[in-house]
Order: C-alpha cells, then structure tokens, then sequence
C-alpha cells in the first residue's frame, strides 16, 4: 500500500459502543478512512445505495438483527463484487466461520483479537490477501484445501 492511498472501510455491527470505538480508533490512523457505519445489512444496503464511493473493505458482523452477516456479505459481494468482506465475530466454530466463507468473505476476525489485528486485517485484505484470526485460521486452511490451486 502507498502512502498515498486510504483504505475506505464500512464498519457494519449491531453494538453501538463497540462499533464507534472501532471506528473512532481506525479514524485516527491515516491510512484508513470510515466511509459509512451501520447497526444491521439493511441499514449497510440502504447506505451503499446513496454514497458515491464504495468502501474497499466493509467489516461485518454475524450476528445482528434485521439482515445478519451472511445474508449482508452475500448480497454485498453480489452488487458490489470490488469490495472485500472481514467477517467479525466472537463466534469461532466452524460452522460459522465456513458460512461466512461460504458467503464470500475474505477474511474472519474475532471481536476478542488486539485492536492492531484488525487494521492488519483490513491492509491485508486491501492488498489482495486473506486474513484469520488465529482461533479460526486452522479451519480456514481446511476450508480452502477443497479448492485445489
């Protein structure tokens, strides 16, 4: 990434607090910049609808009312297939992190992971990468396994 170019990331997850925190600590670096935040898919949906600048990275939480993760990734990366999801989750079994996967994600992060793993995700992700968390990047590696090279 060039010291030039910002990485525009939306911030999509149900929690209020932990969702502007995490937007508020990502606003401070200068490489990133928070295009839009939303409370559920919908309200993301409706969002994407209306700004001019698709987000290159759009962090999505799984669990939330209204459109949950799975739901808001597919259709996300069904109309805006240039973005990249990180799904963003305490939730760590395989199920999830297969369905997320599954739905197009890029990358899966746990809520529990240091607030610097996530702008490593999200440069990661932005650079063309994939990025586990490492309590979820045993079944990431099997789950790409199934697609030989």
């Amino acid at each position: 990434m060039s010291k030039e170019e910002t990485i525009r990331v939306a911030m999509i997850d149900d929690h209020d607090l932990l969702r502007k925190g995490i937007c508020d600590f990502i606003r401070d670096d200068d490489n990133f910049e928070i295009v839009f935040e939303a409370e559920n898919g919908k309200l993301a949906l409706e969002k994407m609808e209306q700004i001019e600048v698709i987000p290159d990275i759009m962090v999505v939480d799984i669990n939330m009312p209204v459109m949950n993760g799975f739901e808001t990734a597919k259709t996300l990366l069904k109309k805006y297939p240039q973005t990249k999801v990180l799904a963003f989750s305490i939730n760590d079994d395989v199920q999830d992190v297969v369905k997320m996967l599954n739905c197009g994600a890029k990358g899966y992060i746990l809520k529990g992971s240091a607030p610097e793993e996530l702008k490593k995700a999200i440069t990661v992700l932005n650079d063309g990468g994939c990025y586990f968390s490492a309590g979820v990047a045993e079944v990431a590696i099997e789950y790409y396994k199934q697609f030989p090279q």
